[in-house]
């Protein structure tokens, strides 16, 4: 859509006072209490920036802060992000308005940040975890790496484990595990469901749950939500 605002050099984050007027915000942490007014932007157009996200959000209300998450590698945008809109009930209506949320006249998955009802294919994100900063990771392909896992998970947050899952050869069988120090974190890669992706290929990303043991010595880590 079209817009009089300024246009500013590439930045991560920009919040909209009172007023209307645009500008640059600092890196400062999001404040507590709650993600009221805070909604998670999937799928967004290949081009889309913090700037294009911010001026699509600003026709349904006042904004407080809007991101486009960025690839740390190549600093092309990675296709997700959030807005904080000033009222809560304007994040309402967004959500309502599913069907029609569009930018550029590409449809973007909207959802309250965080939810736990995360609409993956096949509802398989109803059980998700918002509070588990643990990440179970399926569908990886036999040469996924914690090098690869890393590069593909670093921008939603600091990682402070990660597990590949090895065959006695030594290739991966299939899943593997991402914790971050943070619940937040984790957040966004859940509400990020249909777009998570290594090295290009779909990944299925659910909260890790404590596995029952079948022959395994105190029941790691090794399964997840259904």
């Amino acid at each position: 859509c079209s817009s009089d605002l300024p246009v500013f050099a590439s930045t991560s984050r920009f919040s909209l006072s009172s007023r209307g007027s645009l500008g640059i915000m600092s890196d400062r942490p999001m404040p507590s209490g709650g993600n009221a007014g805070k909604l998670f932007c999937g799928g967004l157009p290949k081009d889309c920036t913090t700037e294009s996200l911010t001026t699509w959000a600003m026709q349904f209300g006042g904004v407080i802060e809007a991101e486009v998450k960025m690839d740390p590698a190549t600093g092309a945008p990675r296709g997700f992000g959030y807005v904080v809109f000033q009222d809560p009930k304007v994040a309402e209506a967004i959500i309502n308005n599913h069907a029609n949320n569009k930018i550029d006249g590409k449809w973007i998955d909207v959802k309250a940040f965080g939810s736990k009802a995360a609409d993956g294919p096949g509802g398989k994100g109803a059980l998700n975890d918002p509070t588990n900063p643990k990440i179970f990771i399926g569908g990886l392909p036999k040469n996924a790496n914690e090098d690869g896992l890393k590069a593909a998970f670093e921008q939603y947050g600091n990682i402070t484990d990660i597990m590949v899952k090895r065959a006695p050869d030594g290739l991966c069988q299939g899943f593997g595990f991402v914790t971050f120090d943070n619940s937040e974190s984790a957040k966004m890669v859940l509400d990020n469901y249909d777009n998570n992706r290594y090295e290009g290929t779909w990944i299925d990303c659910k909260s890790a749950v404590k596995g029952v043991g079948k022959g395994k010595k105190g029941g790691d880590m090794q399964g997840m939500m259904k």
